[in-house]
């Protein structure tokens, strides 16, 4: 898959070792194996797309925008901001 100007999963992967990744609109929360991820995704997945298929929420498929899960990767910042 392209990442088209986006982060690819590879880039944060050596970067950390887990993702932790959180919903605004609801209380879920997890932590994922980076290593995992590269290895069921591949290294050039991009991470715009990550959230949509790691959302494992009733409120995935609602049909009002603002219903819908709304996944983000709170450390996400943080482990990119070394790079360049």
């Amino acid at each position: 898959m392209e990442t088209t100007g986006s982060v690819a999963l590879a880039e944060v992967a050596v970067r950390a070792s887990h993702l932790d990744v959180a919903c605004t609109r609801c209380s879920r929360r997890g932590r994922y194996r980076l290593a995992r991820l590269v290895e069921q995704f591949g290294g050039d997945y991009a991470m715009t797309d990550l959230g949509a298929e790691l959302a494992n929420c009733p409120s995935r498929s609602a049909t009002a925008h603002g219903e819908r899960c709304d996944v983000y990767f709170p450390c996400l910042p943080a482990i990119l901001d070394g790079a360049d």
